[in-house]
Formats: C-alpha cells, sequence, structure tokens
C-alpha cells in the first residue's frame, strides 16, 4: 500500500482486497525503499507454506554432478540434397548412440547457423547424424565435431543431448584463442 506501517512482500488478503477496491492505491517498489514499515505477518505465513515442499523436495533429489563437455570428432560421409551426413569413427560410436536429438540443434559454422540437426541414425552399424543444411549456406568440406551435453529434463530418456555441431578446427582456434577478434570474418 501507498500508506500504512507494513509491507507486503507476498499476495495476502489485505492486497486483495486493496487490489479489488482500489488497485491504484497499491504501490510496487523495491525492498530498500520500504523504509521504517513491517512485514505483513499473513504474507510471511503464505511465502513459508509456499517454500517449505519446495526445500523438501530439492532435499529429497540430490543435484546431479555437472559433466565436463563430451566431445565426438566427426567425418563428412555425404552431400545429397541439401541433406549433410556426418559419422563418427569407430571409438565413438557408442556413445553417439546414446544421444538424443532435441529441437533446433544448430550446425554453427563461424558463428552462423548452416543447418539443422535433423535425427541420429543409429539403425546403421555406422551411427548418422542427419542434417539439413541452409540453402544460403556454403558447404564446408572437412572435419566436425559434436559436443554433448545433458539433456533437458523433459526429454532425458538417453544420458546425453546434441549440443551443437561445428568445423573441428574452428572449434580449436576458439579454444585457443578467445573470440575478441574474430580474424576470419574480414
Amino acid at each position: 500500500m501507498k500508506y500504512g506501517k507494513e509491507y507486503h512482500p507476498a499476495w495476502c488478503h489485505v492486497v486483495a482486497d486493496k487490489w479489488s477496491s482500489a488497485p491504484r492505491g497499491l504501490l510496487v517498489t523495491l525492498l530498500a525503499d520500504v523504509g521504517t514499515r513491517a512485514r505483513c505477518q499473513e504474507c510471511d505465513r503464505s511465502l513459508k507454506t509456499a517454500t517449505e515442499p519446495l526445500a523438501k523436495e530439492h532435499a529429497r533429489h540430490p543435484r546431479p554432478t555437472r559433466q565436463p563437455d563430451r566431445v565426438i570428432p566427426l567425418r563428412v560421409v555425404g552431400l545429397s540434397h541439401g541433406i549433410l551426413f556426418l559419422a563418427a569413427g569407430p571409438k565413438y560410436q557408442e556413445l553417439l548412440k546414446q544421444a538424443a536429438v532435441e529441437p533446433a540443434t544448430p550446425l554453427l559454422v563461424d558463428g552462423r547457423r548452416h543447418g539443422m540437426l535433423l535425427r541420429v541414425d543409429a539403425s546403421r552399424q555406422e551411427p548418422l547424424l542427419v542434417i539439413q543444411m541452409d540453402p544460403r549456406a556454403k558447404f564446408r568440406n572437412g572435419a566436425y565435431q559434436v559436443r554433448l551435453r545433458l539433456p533437458l529434463r523433459r526429454s532425458a530418456t538417453k544420458p546425453y543431448a546434441v549440443d551443437v555441431i561445428e568445423p573441428a578446427a574452428r572449434a580449436r582456434h576458439a579454444a585457443l584463442h578467445p573470440p575478441v577478434v574474430d580474424d576470419l570474418e574480414s
């Protein structure tokens, strides 16, 4: 409220009554600007009951440990009608079969989207990444790599998800030289 001895950090019946009768009387401000007002006891109770189940839920489920980025080197197998096929070496084929594809996974070249990952074709003896190329992008023949990450919670059917596909030489260059100035653009 604009005037009063209490401030309300949450929605309570006092705020609801004021909202229904005279909403212009409500003032949203920074906590630092509250001054000498005391906290509303009703708001404290509602905040406490709302956060207790969340705290218990977090304590019950331990956080997964963050795994380092997994990188799989890839080679070009073919390009036909705007579809690029990339394959991993024998050492990485099982890891690639464990990777899920999430929507809008990009193929990035020099920071620009050159294509989108359609699927990981794991039905073959040699699993392939199938990528729809952007028709405006020039095809770059050479080594590529795929970065894996933990999957999103809603699609966690496999232990990894494809984060990004990028040219291997560019990725090594970016790791050695932070992207302050892009010397390949000019």
